[in-house]
């Protein structure tokens, strides 16, 4: 497996051992107090359309599809009337085919959570509902993964990070039908039992063109905040 050019992070390894590797510490940590959420709104990405997707390429963050013969990544798209911008996900575009289904992450920097009661909220539109595609998770492992190898020489991929840190499911009360054409809040989504560690958020999309798995999600004003 190579890693996928589109990928928008780099991942460095350092020798721990003869067959192990972890992941260092980044400087890309978040630091969340009540005077300064993480916000990300996407109002400065570049945007693209249908037939020219520009991928999410934010600072630290991880844009990926798993699946080696599937190019698609979340996108950056736009409307002007009002002026906005989101990321968003659909496999309707992708080619069919059981190769070609998609396993779309789209994952945070590392977050510091200190000894507070800390927040997760967005807002999400659904077009098109056919599946329900997308399912939040996070993870307090993925910065301190070690992956074991047989070849000092192995270097693993962002696949293998996301395969072996522990992700936990994130209960959003996503509805399955469309949502008419506009964003919805998610409401505040408790994470204080992650507090005093650091976390990603990953949004993750699962979808298939070959079996009419193909729901269009958006994404907007991701936030966490101290409360």
């Amino acid at each position: 497996y190579s890693l996928l050019t589109a990928i928008t992070i780099v991942v460095f390894t350092s020798c721990v051992g003869e067959d192990d590797y972890v992941i260092p510490d980044y400087n890309d940590k978040v630091i969340i107090t009540r005077n300064s959420p993480f916000v990300a709104d996407f109002q400065s990405s570049a945007y693209g359309s249908g037939a020219n997707e520009v991928p999410v390429s934010l600072a630290w963050w991880i844009n990926t599809n798993l699946t080696s013969s599937a190019p698609k990544l979340w996108h950056v798209r736009r409307t002007t009337n009002p002026e906005n911008r989101w990321a968003e996900f659909s496999s309707f575009y992708s080619q069919s085919g059981e190769e070609y289904n998609d396993e779309a992450w789209l994952i945070t920097p590392s977050i510091v959570l200190g000894d507070s009661n800390y927040f997760l909220s967005f807002d999400y539109q659904i077009r098109f509902y056919n599946y329900d595609n997308l399912a939040v998770y996070i993870s307090r492992d993925f910065d301190s993964v070690v992956i074991d190898s047989e070849e000092e020489e192995n270097t693993p991929t962002v696949k293998d990070i996301i395969e072996a840190a522990t992700w936990e499911l994130i209960n959003v009360n996503f509805p399955s039908t469309h949502t008419n054409d506009q964003f919805e809040p998610s409401g505040n989504i408790n994470l204080s039992e992650y507090k005093n560690s650091n976390v990603r958020i990953a949004f993750k999309y699962v979808g298939s063109k070959q079996a009419n798995q193909t729901t269009t999600f958006q994404l907007d004003n991701i936030t966490i905040f101290e409360n």
